[in-house]
């Protein structure tokens, strides 16, 4: 299990969602970035970070680490991980909306802790959440011309963290990407690339974020 710090009880135990609670082995916590550092954002944990105790370590996680080493980033060291959802759901369905609006408070409170300044969000929920609706492929064309993440994009829960983000960092990335599972990743993006190429290239531009403006 990951080794986060001290959490409050009520964060610790929370049963705000009684399905979720029903389904899960335990609370996935996510995991740290170095204030000014990368945090990669998915949807929810797998049964292999139920089981752990800790994101990103199935097989689309182990992917997204070997995309980021190939940069020189590395995990607890450059970047850390979290899910918009803490709990996995059953049968890895979608998170419900309810359930996202309680985790998301969690996520507002880990993010002013940790102030990372470029935030990769993996997948088209956790893409949604912060940049608003859409499809996936717009949004990631529309950070390739600009990946400033704007407070009033994200879902209400999250702005005021994020407008305090600006002010700590002066400024915060948010960079689109598609999952790293093996369906989605050998799939045909619109302009007929390969989804893997265009993560690729996605991982590449959240780097550059990270190098260009990096806060020590």
């Amino acid at each position: 299990m990951n080794n986060f710090g001290p959490k409050s009880t009520r964060e610790h135990e929370c049963r705000l969602c009684p399905e979720l609670v029903a389904s899960r082995t335990q609370i996935v916590f996510p995991t740290p970035c170095p204030p000014g550092g990368l945090l990669a954002i998915g949807e929810a944990p797998g049964m292999e970070e139920d089981d752990i105790g800790e994101g990103f370590v199935g097989r689309a996680g182990r992917t997204l680490d070997a995309l980021l080493v190939q940069h020189g980033i590395e995990r607890n060291r450059d970047y850390g991980v979290a899910n918009i959802v803490r709990c996995r759901p059953k049968d890895n369905r979608k998170p419900y909306k309810h359930e996202t609006d309680n985790c998301l408070l969690w996520l507002s409170i880990f993010l002013l802790r940790n102030r990372p300044k470029v935030l990769l969000l993996v997948g088209s929920m956790a893409t949604e959440v912060f940049l608003g609706p859409g499809p996936l492929y717009w949004h990631i064309e529309r950070s390739r011309k600009s990946p400033v993440l704007l407070a009033k994009d994200a879902l209400p829960t999250l702005r005021h963290a994020i407008r305090l983000l600006h002010g700590m960092l002066d400024g915060v990335f948010a960079v689109p990407m598609p999952h790293t599972s093996g369906m989605a990743w050998n799939r045909r993006a619109p302009n007929g690339k390969m989804w893997r190429e265009i993560g690729e290239e996605q991982v590449e531009l959240a780097v550059e974020c990270l190098k260009s403006s990096h806060v020590t």
